[in-house]
């Protein structure tokens, strides 16, 4: 059998399971044990599917995703994150869409400190959509940077699914975390300028809210409010560019760090630790189901030849390789309409980096590409996960309204591809530093 014919119905396969309805875990689980029935030897190899997922889920690297998820839900449920959010808004209060302005800074902050896109947009929705709308913001310049600047934390480090990304890929989760930071300030920043030019352009969709009797003091309090938060920056990123911890090692000291902040703030409850537990355990589990009924899917395509294939064909289309890596962008941006981020990894990573890698060109690099571009699948219609967000915590808001302010947020997300794609130092340059 041709390896195209093979892969295509590897695809049409999984494709198939997944309009069934079934959970992506056990789609992929399925198609494992199918490839390995039809492909791998029949019944007796059936051993691979368990041996492979212990090996899998047995990595060390893997230890950061529960200890990020259970650190991102500790700053959320004891109120810091709320506490976050209202420091920010009484530095910024005369600027055009000041409380937009507001909403990317705080998105900024809060990515800092949970790994989660969709706990970023639902604090962020939950604490400034009110005010925005009492104040007479447009939905396009309440609900757009929201979801915008919610999602950076798939880019900013501590990002789950950059741990996910870097275990599947094998290759560096902590410097793939640390590359991460240059280019989500980009993305924060490309925000922040499209939103002082269209208010500035059209003050009546953002009006400048400036607090009510705040002054220099106050704005000094705030600031020695939120200094402590540097703590689980510190702790987090600043101990994995110094190469003293990994990244496991430097998501437990952020999770000991929480504990500490949520402690100074009097944030820390048993209900608050009930909470955070039972959540982390949630998303957790999730994770780990889907990397479980994943974790075959490289290794059979590597067996069926596909793999090696594809490659062959890629590095000998008569291309500029970036076209390669262009193509590869755009199909991501399709699957983003449809799928979650970790689908979108599941299906992409076994097949796009042995191409990449034989292409020449920087596995970093396109990882951190590859993160930008399954956050703009976030806010891309009709299924993206930050659209039914904001939809909940706006009801009363059509979804083509709430898809139409997200538009100009996803138009920005292509542009800083754009740039990385062309001026790679903007990705490389702080981990090729790292710990030195």
């Amino acid at each position: 059998m041709e390896w195209w014919v093979t892969l295509f119905i590897i695809i049409g396969m999984l494709v198939v399971f997944f309009l069934s309805g079934l959970p992506v875990a056990f789609a992929f689980l399925l198609l494992n044990i199918a490839g390995t029935l039809i492909w791998m030897g029949g019944i007796d190899k059936l051993y691979l599917v368990a041996a492979t997922v212990e090996s899998n889920i047995g990595s060390f690297s893997l230890a950061a995703v529960p200890l990020f998820i259970f650190m991102g839900e500790l700053m959320f449920e004891s109120g810091i994150a709320e506490r976050m959010v209202n420091a920010v808004g009484k530095w910024i209060g005369r600027l055009p869409g000041s409380l937009s302005l507001v909403a990317v800074a705080a998105g900024v902050l809060f990515a800092m400190m949970s790994g989660s896109g969709m706990s970023g947009v639902a604090v962020l929705g939950s604490t400034l959509v009110p005010e925005m709308r009492a104040r007479g913001y447009s939905y396009e310049m309440s609900l757009g940077p929201i979801m915008g600047a919610g999602g950076l934390a798939i880019i900013i480090p501590p990002s789950m699914l950059i741990v996910v990304l870097g275990s599947l890929a094998q290759i560096s989760v902590g410097k793939l975390l640390i590359a991460g930071i240059i280019p989500g300030l980009l993305l924060a920043s490309l925000y922040a300028a499209y939103i002082l030019l269209r208010a500035g352009f059209q003050p009546r969709l953002a009006p400048p809210f400036a607090p009510a009797n705040v002054t220099w003091g106050d704005r000094i309090r705030s600031l020695l409010q939120i200094l402590p938060l540097s703590l689980i920056v510190f702790l987090v990123l600043g101990l994995i560019f110094l190469g003293v911890a990994t990244p496991s090692e430097a998501a437990a000291s952020g999770v000991l760090g929480a504990f500490i902040l949520a402690i100074i703030y009097r944030g820390l409850t048993w209900k608050v630790m009930k909470g955070s537990i039972i959540e982390t355990l949630k998303v957790t589990s999730m994770v780990m189901m889907i990397i479980m009924g994943s974790s075959l899917f490289s290794s059979l395509l590597a067996y069926t030849g596909a793999s090696h294939e594809l490659v062959k064909l890629a590095t000998s289309l008569p291309v500029h390789p970036l076209v390669v890596v262009v193509a590869m962008q755009l199909v991501l941006i399709f699957l983003g309409m449809l799928m979650d981020g970790i689908s979108m990894l599941m299906i992409t990573v076994p097949i796009y980096f042995p191409i990449i890698m034989a292409l020449g060109f920087d596995p970093i690099w396109f990882g951190i590409m590859m993160m930008v571009n399954i956050e703009m699948g976030g806010i891309s219609p009709p299924f993206g996960l930050y659209l039914f967000v904001v939809k909940g915590l706006t009801p009363d808001i059509s979804m083509t309204k709430i898809i139409l302010a997200g538009m100009p947020f996803f138009a920005m997300g292509v542009l800083a591809i754009v740039i990385m794609l062309f001026a790679p130092p903007v990705v490389t340059w702080l981990p090729n530093i790292m710990g030195r």
